[in-house]
Order: structure tokens, then sequence, then C-alpha cells
């Protein structure tokens, strides 16, 4: 405060006053957001807290102020003493409000009932703004996910796939509230999902993802026994250590994991350990819909195997429902029970996996399976390649998306013009197409 020292003494006291006013405000409604047992309180219990809290410091230093008009210019410590007199009215109403808010309680791992409707999203539309121009207005719209219909049951995995840019992850974005939606519905256990500045503790307990890369989705600083305790923490409020550690312990073994692994660091662990401690977090706070996102594609082939197993087991035991996004087909016929097709933010194709396995109808799922990779010394060549690129979601062809590359016999020019429209091949099979031959 020494560049107020040699100006008139009101002048020093009133921006000392100001000055400890704006500190206060934000010291207060900082401090109130810490402690791990105001993850549970409600916002207007906390609004409440930090506004009793405040304004005893700011009653404090605005009376002494009022009285004595020049008190400041002196005695600038009263700025500290207002700050710690709302920092101990804080903590104190923190604590007492902590006591009469009540933590979940832990419950028992119980089976869903098989074929329960978990998930079900209609016609829903994620379109990302293209900003140009000097006052960065909206000129044109990636279409990363158009026109998209599917159910998720209880017990049920479905499987998503197609190239890479195709919408995918977009979906799963979509469903977690980590993007808006343009158009369409998502409704969870038969009631709408807000966006994503209203998604409530109960979806995101119920709702949980398993990420591509586990080494970006561990904190490298946590022990594995925090990094498995905080959702239960943040969403459930436990503060409770042996509850928290008794918990996680349970999680470890449920993914094939030991005791001795509870306080050990992320680096210590091979990568498909990491991928299992991810999945026990994923199962901390008793989920019905679990989004794995390319849960395996970062791992060797015997470790895949033992992941898929594992989600296998589990689902077979508690009957979560998984939406499983991938663009490796080999994995999607061992673990799905329905597989939709994706190509340029729509589906192509949707069917159970023995339909889509052996009866592949739509050009380009044809041309996916036939383009997999095949382990033969004695043939160098491909077999199969999709010709041309993948276009533009800023600017689609017109008619089918996928006319440009599509290399079918039924193919006209009426591909070019029309959108395609959905047509049931067999029951619970159906391709969107223009010219598919009916029998």
């Amino acid at each position: 405060m020494l560049f107020v020292i040699q100006t008139d003494p009101f002048v020093s006291s009133l921006l000392i006053y100001v000055f400890t006013v704006i500190i206060n405000f934000g010291v207060v409604f900082f401090i109130t957001l810490i402690g791990k047992r105001m993850q549970i309180m409600k916002s207007k219990q906390k609004t409440i807290i930090s506004l009793i809290s405040y304004f005893s410091g700011f009653l404090y230093i605005t009376i002494l102020f009022f009285n004595n008009p020049t008190i400041l210019s002196d005695q600038t410590d009263q700025m500290g003493i207002t700050i710690g007199l709302s920092l101990v009215i804080n903590i104190c109403l923190k604590i007492i409000t902590s006591r009469f808010t009540k933590a979940h309680e832990l419950e028992e791992s119980k089976a869903l009932k098989k074929g329960e409707k978990l998930l079900e999203i209609k016609d829903l539309k994620v379109y990302y703004p293209i900003y140009g121009g000097m006052i960065k207005r909206i000129t044109g719209n990636v279409k990363a996910v158009d026109n998209v219909s599917f159910d998720i049951m209880s017990g049920e995995t479905i499987g998503l796939v197609g190239e890479s840019g195709c919408g995918k992850t977009t979906i799963a974005n979509a469903i977690l509230g980590l993007v808006p939606k343009e158009d369409g519905s998502i409704l969870f256990r038969g009631k709408p999902m807000k966006d994503s500045k209203e998604y409530s503790k109960y979806l995101r307990q119920k709702i949980q993802i398993v990420f591509q890369d586990p080494d970006a989705s561990l904190n490298p600083r946590k022990k594995v026994v925090d990094i498995i305790s905080e959702p239960l923490i943040c969403l459930l409020g436990i503060t409770n250590k042996d509850k928290l550690r008794q918990r996680a312990l349970e999680l470890l073994e449920q993914v094939s994991l030991e005791r001795e692994h509870l306080d050990r660091y992320p680096h210590e662990f091979s990568g498909g350990q990491k991928q299992r401690i991810i999945i026990a977090r994923a199962l901390a706070c008793f989920p019905e819909l679990i989004i794995l996102d390319e849960p395996t594609s970062a791992l060797d082939v015997s470790v895949q195997a033992q992941i898929l197993n594992l989600l296998k087991d589990l689902q077979s035991t508690y009957g979560y429902g998984f939406l499983f996004i991938t663009h490796n087909l080999s994995v999607v016929n061992h673990i799905a029970n329905k597989v939709a097709v994706m190509y340029l933010g729509k589906f192509v194709e949707f069917g159970n996996t023995l339909q889509i396995f052996s009866n592949p109808s739509h050009p380009y799922t044809k041309a996916l399976l036939s383009s997999h990779s095949e382990i033969d010394p004695y043939k160098e060549d491909l077999g199969f390649v999709i010709e041309g690129e993948v276009p533009s979601a800023v600017n689609p062809p017109s008619g089918c998306y996928f006319n440009p590359r599509c290399s079918s016999e039924t193919r006209t020019s009426a591909c070019e013009k029309e959108a395609p429209h959905m047509i049931e091949i067999e029951k619970d099979h159906y391709i969107w197409c223009i010219n598919f031959p009916i029998g």
C-alpha cells in the first residue's frame, strides 16, 4: 500500500476499503468451493454460505470505514482481519452444513433386468459451426452426426463402426453432454437428457465412459486408490477413507487386479492393467450405461482379448448396456449384439451382428468387410481397397453420400440426386440406400 501512503488520508483509506471489498469477495467464493463434502451440496447452499461469510467481513470493514473514514490509511492490517473474519465464518458454516448433508450410502452392485431400455436416440444431429471473416461469423457447419436414431437395452452391446471422422465419437460426446446437439432427442430411462450445462449428477453416475488412451485418462500424480475413489467423492460425497478404500479394492478385484495395486502409481502398470483401472473407475458409481470409445485400440492382441472377455463377464453379471465404438471389425464381431455402420455422419446399415457379418447388404459395409487385413505370407497385395477419399463433411456430395465411392452394380444416376431411404432387408436388419434390389 506504499502507493497510497503519500496521498490524502481519506483517499488512501477509500482505496484500501475498495481493494479489501473486492479481494474479500474473490477469496470467499473461491474457498467455498474447496472441500470434498462441497461436491454434494446444492448450488443454493453454496451461495448462501458464500454470501453470509462475505457480508460478515463486508459489514465489519464498512462500519469501520464509515465510523472513521481515515482509519484504514493508518491501520492497513484491517484488510487481513476482514478477510480472516469472512474465512472463519465460511469454514464454520461449511462444517455445520456438511454435517446435515448426508452422503450417499454405498450400495451393493445389483444386476439390471435384461431388456430394459436404457438409452433412446431419435433423429440426433450434431453440427460444428465454421467461423470465418473479420467478425468471425458462422459461414457453414460440419455435419458430424446427421439424423441418427438407435436404442440401447440393458445387457446389450451396440457396436458403432466406420472410418475415422465418420462421427462415432461425436455421438458419444453428445450422449455425455460434452457437445450440444443441433436437433433430435436423447432419452435415458425414458426421460429427456438436457444440455451439458444442466447435466445432472444422476446421469454422471449412470452413464460412464472408458476412453481410448489409458495414459491420458489417468492422473500420473495420484495413486490407484485415489483415482478410483474420485467419482465416489465427487458424485456420491463419500469421504470416509475406510469406505473408499474398501470400495476401491472391490472394484479392483472385479477387474482382476490385486490389493497391492491400490497404492501404486499409473506408470507402474502395463497398458492392459491401466485399462482395467479405467474400467474399475467407470464402475465405481454403479452405472447402467458404459460408453467404450476404442478401449482396446492401444493394446496388443492378447491383452485385447483379456479386456474384451472382462467386459463380457461384467455385462453378463451386472447387465450393463455398452456402446462400443471401434474401427476393428473382429472386435465388434466378438463383443457386440448389434452393429451400426456409419459413413459421414449417417447410418448406412444396422442389424444384429450375425446379419451384418453373414449378410452385409450396403456397398459400404461390404467394402469394409472386404478390406480387412489378412495374414497371408503368399499374398502380398491388399485384397480390397475402397476407391476415392472420404468427402468433406462441410460440403458433402448430393444424394447418397457414398455414391462417389460406390462400386455397386445397382448404382445409377439417381444415387447422385436422391437422398437414401431406409429399407428393411429382413427383420431388424436395415440399410439406407436408393436402388437396393428387394427379393
